[in-house]
């Protein structure tokens, strides 16, 4: 009878031992869960606030945040995967967040149809888009990427893109300094050519104003003359023609004249005086046997140095 009453004690007490260390586990279980919850509860909170930023920065810091958080959690004695996943989880999709919008201004500035575009500026711009699109990521590495090979994936990418941009501003700024070195020579050229054009019509209008001939001779007079001198033809028939030349400056009292007698010398000179009726010098003989005389002149003279000059053909 005692045996019994002594089994029946050990079993009581068995019994609540038992019942106390399931109570132990049951309350750690429930801590447990406790802490859990109020973990994810927190996560769940931080990426409430991240969706509703605002701004570029604003999201950056409270994915730095959460990272920080993660890693003391890690570090802490008691941590739990299912948090520690959900802090995962919770960090990946904001990294993809930023990831989506590295693609976006990549996207946004990349220029397929390069090698026929242009517009010089609009190439710098993109160009400028994308290189403070790099400095961003690169200062934004340690937080949007969860490698080093991503980070360096977008380095590449950004990398290439600009330097073909560089490229091709280089090709047309090169190309548009040609063109204008082009243009500047072909202008050049062209007020050469007009200014020639000018002096060459000048020149001949000047001739044409200082310069007198016929099928015997030339007579050339100073341009200072222009307008101020004049030339008569006076024919004789077969015997022979006078030409008279007079210079009359106007305001002046300095003006002059002088008569020229051309006649035929074929057979010898003439001796009638129909032609030549005055004293004259012989200038000389065309290619054509034609004897030319220069009379007296009067007042200051026509032909004299300085003055008008007479070449025979």
């Amino acid at each position: 009878m005692k045996n019994k009453a002594k089994i029946i004690s050990i079993m009581s007490v068995v019994l609540i031992l038992i019942i106390g260390i399931a109570g132990y586990f049951m309350y750690q279980k429930a801590e447990e869960e406790k802490a859990i919850k109020k973990s994810l509860n927190k996560i769940t909170k931080t990426e409430t606030s991240f969706s509703k930023a605002e701004t570029h920065e604003e999201k950056l810091n409270i994915l730095k945040s959460c990272i920080t958080e993660m890693t003391d959690y890690n570090k802490s004695k008691e941590h739990f995967e299912q948090v520690t996943d959900k802090y995962k989880s919770a960090i990946s999709s904001m990294q993809e967040v930023f990831t989506k919008e590295y693609d976006s201004i990549i996207e946004e500035n990349t220029l397929n149809n390069l090698d026929s575009l242009d517009n010089i500026s609009a190439i710098t711009n993109n160009k400028d888009n994308l290189s403070s699109l790099l400095s961003t990521i690169e200062a934004e590495k340690d937080y949007v990427f969860s490698s080093n090979d991503d980070f360096e994936s977008y380095q590449q990418k950004i990398t290439e893109l600009t330097e073909s941009y560089t490229n091709r501003i280089t090709a047309l700024e090169e190309a548009k300094k040609k063109a204008e070195e082009e243009a500047k020579r072909k202008a050049e050229e062209e007020a050469k050519r007009k200014a020639e054009e000018e002096a060459r019509k000048k020149a001949e209008e000047e001739k044409a104003k200082t310069h007198y001939e016929n099928e015997y001779f030339s007579v050339d007079v100073p341009k200072e003359w222009i307008d101020c001198w004049s030339v008569q033809e006076e024919k004789r028939g077969t015997d022979g023609t006078i030409y008279h030349f007079s210079y009359d400056p106007p305001g002046e009292n300095n003006g002059g004249g002088g008569r020229i007698f051309v006649v035929d010398a074929t057979y010898g000179l003439p001796q009638n005086g129909l032609v030549i009726s005055e004293p004259c010098d012989i200038v000389g003989y065309t290619s054509h046997k034609f004897a030319v005389f220069k009379g007296i002149e009067a007042g200051a003279g026509f032909f004299f140095d300085g003055g008008a000059t007479i070449t025979l053909k």
